[in-house]
């Protein structure tokens, strides 16, 4: 990397955790700035990628992969497709490659034209690029037109999550000793448009939409375009207990609160981590609106006596906006998308 012209390189005193999504790719305390000409734009889900000839000081080039959120998200951001033209200039800034490769997160950009954009705005915000607020969708602007709805079946939008934090899960050493195997590179399903099973599809910063549909409650997530069946009536619930990444899910109303247990779930992972779960995994997940429909609290317990040594509890809320939809997600192979 060295013998290449990059503008800036740094560090910075943030901590060393995981972004969701090829998560153990980047160095989020190692962040460089570098500018060179797009050669190449793959507007796609799950990450947008542009490529990057950057000149080197002896005239030699290398080329160079930025990788930034998805589509749906910057689409919210009202960023467009045609701001990325080949032949155009391009600064960009964010974590790199802990692989040595020529690859980076384009956390925040810098247009041909002069505009600042934000292209991953989680990473930018926590390595401190950008103030955009924290999350990866834009703040939500007040609607006071449109007065929510009570109950639980609508759009929510995930504004509290925990962050992942593998050093706090308390580990079997057999567990340990496997999540040390993980190759970010080799083993992220993501990589290969694998969609995540339970309980890491629950980790999502994209819409949920909850739908009752007589006796099964139907739970759609826009993140990889994930569809869960939850049964109300365990006696109507799926004819055989057959072993899915989903696992098979069976609610009941705890007064306002929808509780949902989840077994037979066949997923190797409990995150995007690469930390391991066994085939005993059970997932509890309980959903509370308040009285005034604006919010969703939630709790999820996931109880693996093989690989941790107490269950793990996960706590956070999501919001109603007015206005948010489930949008089409449907996650490309990098250099299969037409241009």
């Amino acid at each position: 990397m060295g013998r290449f012209s990059l503008v800036l390189a740094f560090t910075l005193g943030v901590p060393s955790q995981a972004f969701a999504h090829h998560s153990g790719l980047y160095d989020e305390t190692n962040i460089v700035a570098i500018e060179g000409t797009i050669t190449a734009v793959d507007w796609i889900n799950p990450h947008v990628h542009v490529t990057l000839e950057v000149a080197g000081a002896d005239g030699s080039t290398a080329s160079w992969e930025i990788e930034g959120t998805s589509i749906n998200a910057l689409e919210r951001w009202g960023i467009a497709r045609d701001w990325f033209a080949v032949g155009d200039r391009l600064l960009v800034k964010g974590p790199v490659s802990r692989f040595g490769r020529n690859a980076m997160v384009g956390a925040t950009a810098q247009l041909a034209d002069g505009r600042n954009v934000v292209l991953w705005p989680i990473v930018a915000e926590r390595v401190g690029l950008s103030n955009t607020g924290g999350g990866l969708f834009p703040p939500p602007v007040a609607a006071a037109a449109q007065q929510p709805t009570t109950g639980i079946f609508k759009v929510w939008t995930p504004r509290g999550r925990p962050r992942n934090d593998p050093s706090a899960l308390p580990l079997r050493d057999g567990a340990r000793a496997a999540a040390a195997l993980y190759e970010p590179l080799a083993d992220d399903p993501a990589l290969k448009c694998i969609p995540p099973g339970m309980p890491s599809m629950l980790d999502t910063p994209y819409p949920v939409e909850l739908v009752e549909r007589g006796e099964q409650i139907v739970m759609r997530l826009e993140e990889w375009d994930g569809e869960r069946i939850i049964y109300m009536n365990p006696r109507n619930g799926p004819p055989t207990q057959a072993r899915s990444p989903y696992g098979t899910s069976f609610g009941r109303w705890e007064g306002r609160t929808l509780a949902i247990f989840t077994l037979y779930i066949d997923y190797p992972y409990f995150d995007d981590l690469g930390t391991p779960q066994s085939a005993g995994v059970t997932v509890l997940e309980r959903y509370t609106p308040s009285e005034d429909g604006t919010r969703l609290d939630w709790t999820t317990t996931v109880t693996d006596e093989a690989t941790f040594t107490a269950p793990v509890v996960r706590q956070g809320f999501m919001a109603f906006e007015p206005g948010e939809t489930i949008k089409p997600y449907g996650c490309t192979l990098i250099g299969s998308a037409t241009p």
